[in-house]
């Protein structure tokens, strides 16, 4: 039921996540992670989205000012003072649009974990909340089916790019597969960064840098590893040639395609930060 007095229009995103997770149909053990999940989205949306400017459009930052806030931030840090915001004020729920949880769940979360119930679990949360401010009737014409058909393609996505990202990290852990004729040998190159899945072929992937005009290429992987990548996941990967063999010496998040564009593709979010 609407808010009385209220138009769809005035609803703040505050408020109906609040409403949300107080709703009475919702049992106790889902409420804490409905909560967790909404939390998160809030420091995503208050850090990293589009939605809030410390600048006007065209406004130059000063830098001796943005350099002093930034060591008093760092500083607080490591005294332990600082609490992640995540209350979003007087943002409009309106403002919120599908975008906004295609990062979120495909980008975001996966910097922070790799696990793929969690995310699974995230995107159980964020359809539930789509499904609950559609009944009000809250959302612009066409956003719900937006949402629908965003959180088809990312959720598992996602959920995929976690799975993935946890077994090549016991991959490394447990040697990365390094047959005894390499080990001890020094290396010769080393790359790292963000590089897309160029090419996967029978126990072996090829990939392409940002900042290589080359492609890397053949890393031998376990066929069931092979078997989650898809074409154009973006790694965030370290890896080092010994002889004629590439290694992989370190993994971070893994991003499905569905996240990431090339630069010149990019006609998204103003991000000034």
């Amino acid at each position: 039921m609407q808010k009385v007095g209220m138009m769809a229009s005035d609803i703040k995103l505050q408020e109906a996540m609040d409403a949300f997770v107080a709703r009475p149909e919702a049992a106790a053990s889902d409420k804490v992670q409905d909560e967790m999940c909404l939390e998160t989205m809030g420091q995503y949306l208050i850090h990293y989205s589009d939605l809030f400017q410390d600048m006007e459009p065209g406004e130059e930052p000063d830098f001796a000012d943005w350099e002093q806030g930034l060591e008093e931030h760092m500083m607080s840090l490591l005294e332990g003072d600082v609490e992640p915001a995540s209350d979003l004020g007087a943002l409009p729920l309106k403002a919120l649009d599908a975008e906004h949880m295609r990062d979120f769940l495909g980008w975001f979360v996966l910097r922070e974990t790799s696990d793929a119930e969690l995310i699974r679990a995230y995107a159980d949360v964020m359809r539930a909340f789509i499904d609950f401010v559609q009944v009000r009737g809250w959302w612009p014409q066409g956003r719900y089916q937006e949402f629908l058909e965003t959180l088809a393609e990312v959720g598992p996505e996602a959920v995929r790019a976690a799975r993935l990202s946890r077994v090549l990290f016991h991959f490394v852990r447990s040697g990365g597969g390094m047959s005894p004729r390499l080990r001890g040998k020094r290396f010769s190159r080393f790359v790292e960064g963000h590089a897309r899945a160029s090419r996967i072929e029978e126990r072996a992937l090829f990939l392409n840098f940002d900042n290589q005009g080359e492609e890397i290429g053949p890393l031998a992987l376990p066929s069931a590893i092979l078997e989650l990548v898809a074409p154009n996941d973006v790694f965030d990967v370290e890896l080092g040639l010994r002889d004629d063999t590439w290694v992989l010496l370190d993994i971070g998040p893994i991003y499905p395609a569905c996240v990431y564009v090339e630069v010149e593709e990019y006609q998204g979010l103003d991000k000034i930060s």
